[in-house]
Formats: structure tokens, C-alpha cells, sequence
């Protein structure tokens, strides 16, 4: 059996979450860049997935990751549930509604895996904004119910580390967007994907694809600081099973 440390409770699940958006952010990365589809320096987080073979191999692990955050979004909903039977309806409430956007924005990402940007762009576009809009709510609504559960379910430190990462990822949505716009407004090239000085709005695209980095970085190491608490966590099924006369056949927990 299991002993290390990363095997206690759920703590397990964001540590594969974390470890699955690196894995498809560096792989990706770094296939589109030895193959030359898109330049070193900062290119937008979907340019890696564009071109095949890269866009097979990034939309495969991104559907994953998509899968594993709402898992991790699940078992956060039900851990706050569970630690809030007795307290205020707009905890309760508050905790429903966190769990649909985050699953709004979990259908983003799995958007963004399957619907280039060379392919279909403004569903792309709207994909990315589902992801990322609803991501950057969804950490601010966890973060006022991390302060609810302190200190006794999160610690401050956790509490104060969650709303740094809210602002890091509210500056790299709101600059990703504001400096892309400004960007494709003065683009006039071939190709988007590489996009050269020469094209225009290159100093505005590059700081719309650092800033997209940030927001992806603060993503992952907000749901990074969920590892401690789900270690805390186990969770468990009742398997009832029913004979022709529909009469339940009750069997251990597993």
C-alpha cells in the first residue's frame, strides 16, 4: 500500500491536475517550437496546439485536464457541503453556484482542446473566454469560502496565498485581453501563429501572450494549494444492488 505523503486522503487529485496542465503546457510547447510552428518567445497557449501533430497530443491531455478540474471541482463542492452543514444558507448557496461556473469553465477548456484557432476561431475565441472568465469567479468565490472555513478547514497562509493568485489571474485575463485587441488591431501579416515585428502590434502581442501565461501559471498554482486540505478528505460509495422485484440488496461500503 501507498505510504508517501501524496497518497493520503484526495490530496492525490490536484497534485494530477497541477502535474497534467504542466505535462500538456511543456509538451505541446516544446513539439511546436522544435517542429518551428510557432516562435519561442511567448506564443499564445492555444498556438501550441494548433498544428498537428502538436494539436493531437494537446487536445488528447487537455481533455483530460478538463476532466480531472471538475472532478477537483467536485470534490471541493462536496467538501464544503459537508463542512458547512450547520452554518449560513449563502455559504451553501454560494458553494452551488461556484460548482457551475466552475464547471462552465471546465467546458471551456474541453472547448478550447477540440476547436483550433486556425480552424474555427470564433469559437475558439468564445471557448478561451468560457475557460478563463468563469475560471477567474470560481477562485474568487473559493477563496471567500476558504476565509469562511479559516482556520479550522484552511489555513490564513492558504487563504492569503488563494487571493494573490485571484489578483495574478484577474491582471493576466484582463491584459491578455486588453493587449490582444489592441494587437489585432494593428496586425497585418500572413500568419498569426508567427507573428513577426514586422506585422505589426508585435509589442502588444507579446504582451498579451505573456500575460495569458501568467493566468495559466496562477490557474495551476491556485488549484495546487487545494492538495493540503484534500488530503484531509476520503470519500466513499454504497453499492445497492436489486433483485427482479426491485428489492434492494444492500453490500459493504467500498
Amino acid at each position: 500500500m501507498c505510504k508517501s505523503w501524496f497518497c493520503v486522503g484526495m490530496g492525490w487529485l490536484p497534485m494530477s491536475l497541477a502535474i497534467m496542465v504542466a505535462a500538456t503546457f511543456t509538451i505541446s510547447y516544446c513539439i511546436s517550437v522544435g517542429l518551428g510552428h510557432v516562435p519561442a518567445e511567448f506564443p499564445y497557449i492555444s498556438d501550441t496546439g494548433t498544428y498537428i501533430p502538436e494539436s493531437c497530443i494537446f487536445g488528447q491531455l487537455l481533455n483530460i485536464t478538463a476532466a480531472l478540474a471538475f472532478a477537483t471541482i467536485y470534490v471541493r463542492y462536496k467538501q464544503v457541503q459537508e463542512y458547512n452543514r450547520e452554518a449560513s444558507p449563502a455559504i451553501l448557496r454560494a458553494n452551488k453556484i461556484a460548482l457551475v461556473i466552475g464547471g462552465f469553465a471546465c467546458l471551456g477548456m474541453s472547448m478550447v482542446a477540440n476547436f483550433q484557432e486556425t480552424n474555427e476561431l470564433q469559437v475558439h475565441v468564445f471557448a478561451a473566454n468560457l475557460c478563463f472568465g468563469p475560471g477567474v469567479v470560481y477562485c474568487y468565490m473559493q477563496t471567500w469560502l476558504s476565509y469562511k472555513m479559516a482556520p479550522f478547514h484552511a489555513t490564513i497562509f492558504a487563504c492569503r496565498a488563494r487571493i494573490l493568485l485571484c489578483f495574478f489571474a484577474t491582471l493576466g485575463f484582463v491584459f491578455t485581453s486588453v493587449f490582444a485587441a489592441l494587437a489585432n488591431t494593428k496586425w497585418h501579416g500572413d500568419d498569426q501563429t508567427k507573428w513577426k515585428p514586422e506585422d505589426g502590434g508585435f509589442t502588444e502581442h507579446i504582451f498579451s501572450t505573456a500575460f495569458e501565461w501568467v493566468l495559466a501559471i496562477s490557474f495551476l498554482s491556485y488549484f495546487f494549494t487545494f492538495v493540503r486540505e484534500f488530503q484531509k478528505i476520503t470519500m466513499e460509495t454504497t453499492l445497492r444492488m436489486y433483485t427482479e422485484e426491485l428489492e434492494p440488496i444492500n453490500h459493504p461500503e467500498i
